[in-house]
């Protein structure tokens, strides 16, 4: 199955793709926010190919809305220049997002405690409005750590579901270039990693 963006075809990777379903951390407390996401830019239109320059910079793109878009599914594969983590919303379209590398420590929204990521490059991509569990508390996507130890994505954590905020990160060896795309009908919110030799 093949997934456009300004009528380009993607390859999903979805024969491939090792799901997380059904997962919800509910945590007391607010997810932090870093200093300089204000200075983050905008999503530009984006390359779809393979061999992408992609970018170390933050990556933002606000959505207004009374509700918060569901997570339902997260997952991973590699690919043969990058790996592709996808992140897929109910409905046919995503929340608002915030994507940027973080410095140690990592620590989960609410507690303040801090959380061990395997790697020594950490990406958190944030979203908002959205969560991760149904009306009634019941999570939507299954598990909320996974180590898949590829070549780019070590390890990938949630670290926030509260007051319509989810934030996860994902450990990478290092910091990688990376690329932010987006699709409609399924929702999706895809972050590719470039293997660096």
């Amino acid at each position: 199955m093949g997934i456009t963006r300004g009528g380009a075809k993607l390859a999903s990777g979805d024969a491939k793709l090792q799901s997380l379903d059904h997962l919800a951390l509910l945590l007391p407390g607010a997810c932090g926010r870093s200093a300089d996401a204000r200075a983050a830019v905008v999503v530009p239109p984006q390359d779809t190919s393979a061999a992408f320059a992609g970018s170390m910079n933050p990556v933002h793109r606000a959505r207004r809305g009374t509700r918060p878009v569901i997570l339902r599914a997260v997952r991973v594969a590699p690919h043969p220049a990058y790996d592709r983590v996808v992140f897929e919303f109910a409905g046919d379209s995503a929340p608002g997002y915030h994507v940027e590398y973080a410095d140690r420590p990592i620590r989960r929204c609410g507690s303040g405690d801090t959380v061990s990521v395997m790697g020594t490059g950490y990406l958190v991509v944030r979203f908002e409005p959205a969560q991760m569990h149904d009306e009634r508390g019941n999570p939507t996507v299954a598990r909320r750590e996974w180590t898949p130890r590829l070549r780019a994505a070590n390890e990938i954590k949630l670290v926030c579901d509260f007051e319509g905020q989810v934030e996860w990160v994902v450990g990478l060896p290092a910091r990688r270039r990376y690329r932010v795309l987006e699709t409609a009908a399924p929702a999706r919110v895809i972050v590719d990693l470039r293997e660096e030799p």
